[in-house]
């Protein structure tokens, strides 16, 4: 059964990464659904927080997801930067990643302050 959860957490971080690119690239097409898609970007990254990261993985995950959301804000704002159709393509690929990334860190996030906070 844990074979199967863990194969569930893989391929939904693998499927909400693709969305985010298909979301970019389709952007101009996609933006009267950016409140679909964002919704099922954080309960994608939600599966992955619950059934991805143990409790040894809680601390580096949190870290590693800090630093791509930061990058992902940055890459984003490169987006509206440059303007145009390459730029709408980075900056929603970029937003909607932020978005799984948040929701995919909000679980352990919570497990860590639940910890922190019975000791």
């Amino acid at each position: 059964m844990k074979n199967t959860m863990n194969k569930v957490g893989v391929w939904s971080f693998m499927v909400g990464v693709v969305l985010a690119l298909i979301a970019g690239v389709l952007a101009s097409n996609l933006s009267g659904y950016m409140g679909l898609i964002s919704t099922a970007m954080v309960v994608l990254g939600l599966v992955v927080g619950a059934l991805n990261i143990s409790e040894k993985e809680v601390t580096g995950f949190i870290i590693a997801a800090v630093g791509l959301a930061t990058g992902s804000i940055a890459i984003a704002n490169l987006g509206v930067l440059l303007g145009g159709s390459l730029g709408g393509m980075l900056e929603t690929s970029f937003r909607v990643f932020g978005v799984f990334i948040a929701g995919a860190v909000f679980v352990p996030a919570l497990k860590a302050v639940y910890k922190i906070s019975k000791d």
